[in-house]
């Protein structure tokens, strides 16, 4: 069977001794994924076996730093996995970002599509791992004109619906084959609003683990963005 193994770097910073408060973000980027490739390595992988990057930073404004360390890392896009990035303070061992990994141990597929909307940093859509598909998180935006389909929280949900239906069935999957969503929202008075469009989906808590996350901001400063695995 496909083992996924996860990676915090918050605890791999107490774990390791690692003080990286002094550093500049991208100093401390370098720094993160450098102990990173390290456990990587004793668990016999290596960062193009990461099919999920959660990256929680202090300030969303620094996002294109975190950017161009990934890029620095995973230097093909086809390797690229997939991703949600949030604004979260709080970090242990004087980081300025927290990112949580996943990694495969076994084979696994990066899959894409042009009929979803363009990811906007260096993140691939789906990862197929086994009979699990992985995804990234998704956000309001309307496949071809990449604006966001409204400021309203009902519209938005469904329309993250549409984007996430559209990467899973590039996989060979579809959203009904949820088994676990996380919905990030920077206003949890939205939730009531959000389980109804996810109960005109046909979807709920008792047919997957479903959480709802609070963010001090998303990519964009987006009010809403859903992520979810599913089975094939």
């Amino acid at each position: 069977m496909n083992q996924l193994i996860n990676y915090d770097t918050a605890e791999m910073l107490v774990a390791h001794g690692v003080d990286v408060s002094g550093m500049s973000t991208a100093d401390q980027c370098k720094e993160i994924f450098r102990l990173l490739g390290e456990e990587l390595a004793e668990d016999g992988l290596t960062f193009t076996d990461v099919v999920n990057v959660i990256a929680e930073m202090e300030d969303m404004r620094e996002r294109p730093i975190i950017n161009q360390a990934q890029k620095d890392v995973w230097t093909d896009p086809a390797t690229y996995p997939c991703r949600v990035i949030l604004q979260r303070g709080g970090f242990k061992g004087g980081a300025r970002l927290r990112l949580m990994i996943t990694a495969a141990k076994g084979p696994h597929e990066i899959v894409n599509t042009d009929k979803g909307q363009t990811p906007t940093g260096p993140f691939s859509r789906v990862a197929v791992c086994g009979q699990r598909v992985i995804g990234s998180g998704v956000r309001a935006i309307i496949p071809g004109t990449q604006q966001r389909v409204s400021s309203d929280i009902r519209a938005c949900a469904n329309q993250c619906l549409t984007n996430l239906d559209i990467n899973l069935q590039a996989a060979g999957s579809n959203i009904r084959k949820a088994y676990s969503m996380v919905v990030y929202l920077h206003n949890m008075n939205d939730v009531p609003t959000v389980m109804n469009v996810l109960y005109s989906w046909g979807l709920s808590e008792s047919k997957m683990q479903l959480q709802f996350e609070y963010v001090d901001a998303l990519n964009e400063y987006h009010d809403i963005e859903i992520a979810c695995n599913a089975y094939l």
